[in-house]
């Protein structure tokens, strides 16, 4: 899964976008200056509902440790290091995840790549669930009580009250919250800014999950305020052009790449390059 991160027209962007650094060179520019980071964060999130991860066994998430799994994690590893380059060269801190349609990935990506960045140890992540259309995210977290994203938005509820930790002890996740009948104005208002301005101080990484570009508005007010955009693309199944469509209304200034997902192993249709995992897996997310 997310086998390839912009293979077709980034490839060779990367070496002139940052300089060429091991994973031990990555490791270390995550880590400086990390204490600093931990006393801001302990003193901006106090206190926090705690949500145990899922661990399922009919979807592809990396807290699946079974050999099926070993293709995707490899992927995600290439992916996280390709962004923590390009993080470590431009300073990014927020980065929405989308796609063209429903049902490409999005979703899965998202947790996934939340999960494989908090394998480095003091990497702080973030990951928040900005669709409210489904609340993807929140139903595969097992959509835990309490306010969310939503509330912040709407001037009911603080940080505090609607970020939750996880078992794992550099993650944390916000919901998408209670149902709004306008979740585009939501978006429009400063609290949105604000609440990213924050987020982007307090924890290292922070991985928004956005409803699809086409044929909503809610992705471009959700993209206005972060620092970049990756695009979820479905091998086989996302149309060429319904894809130019929804690139086009992705700030060029932004866009990091593309996440190929979903993609059939050459001389072998019945494997995916996240483990065999069937297409199906990928519905809804």
């Amino acid at each position: 899964m997310s086998r390839y991160f912009d293979e077709t027209n980034k490839a060779e962007q990367w070496s002139g976008t940052a300089p060429e650094l091991n994973v031990e060179q990555l490791v270390a520019t995550v880590q400086q200056g990390e204490e600093v980071a931990k006393q801001v964060a302990t003193t901006r999130l106090r206190e926090t509902r705690m949500v145990k991860l899922p661990n399922p066994k009919d979807a592809p998430l990396l807290t699946r440790r079974d050999e099926a799994m070993a293709p995707a994690a490899e992927s995600y590893r290439m992916l996280r290091t390709r962004l923590l380059r390009l993080q470590a060269a431009q300073g990014i801190r927020s980065v929405v995840l989308s796609s063209a349609l429903p049902g490409e990935g999005k979703t899965l990506t998202t947790l996934n790549l939340a999960l494989c960045c908090t394998q480095i140890p003091n990497l702080r992540v973030l990951i928040v669930d900005a669709d409210f259309r489904t609340r993807g995210l929140s139903h595969l977290l097992g959509t835990p009580s309490g306010p969310g994203l939503s509330e912040i938005l709407s001037g009911e509820a603080t940080y505090e009250q609607a970020i939750m930790s996880t078992d794992l002890p550099n993650l944390c996740v916000l919901t998408g919250g209670g149902a709004t009948k306008a979740p585009a104005e939501l978006f429009a208002t400063q609290r949105w800014k604000e609440f990213l301005g924050w987020a982007s101080e307090t924890f290292k990484l922070v991985l928004v999950d956005s409803p699809p570009i086409l044929p909503l508005s809610d992705f471009e007010l959700i993209s206005a305020a972060c620092d970049g955009v990756l695009l979820v693309i479905r091998g086989g199944r996302t149309n060429r052009e319904l894809l130019r469509r929804a690139s086009v209304q992705v700030d060029s200034r932004k866009l990091l790449g593309s996440v190929f997902n979903m993609s059939r192993e050459s001389g072998n249709a019945n494997h995916h390059r996240y483990g065999g995992v069937p297409d199906s897996a990928g519905e809804g997310a």
